[in-house]
């Protein structure tokens, strides 16, 4: 491989690094906020997600940032996955 190919896959391979080090540190941050709902209301987020969806909650704001939690953490654990596959 020439030189300027590993120089270009050094690269590559760093900024998947970085991305997925940043995308730790989000969801650590989301997963905190996902337990204080968890402790707050005394639910699972999966149960709280499933009942909020199908209607049978209210409609206080404290679920909707629940649930917008919820899918901000499972969008970014799998652009993750997606990029840890990448590497394999």
């Amino acid at each position: 491989m020439d030189t300027s190919k590993q120089l270009i896959k050094k690269v590559v391979l760093k900024t998947l690094l970085s991305k997925i080090e940043e995308i730790n540190h989000k969801l650590a941050d989301l997963k905190t906020s996902l337990g204080y709902f968890e402790k707050k209301y005394g639910m699972a987020t999966e149960a709280f997600y499933h009942h909020f969806i199908e209607g049978s909650l209210e409609d206080e704001m404290d679920f909707f940032e629940w649930k917008t939690t919820k899918e901000m953490y499972d969008e970014l654990k799998a652009e993750k996955d997606a990029l840890l596959e990448i590497l394999k």
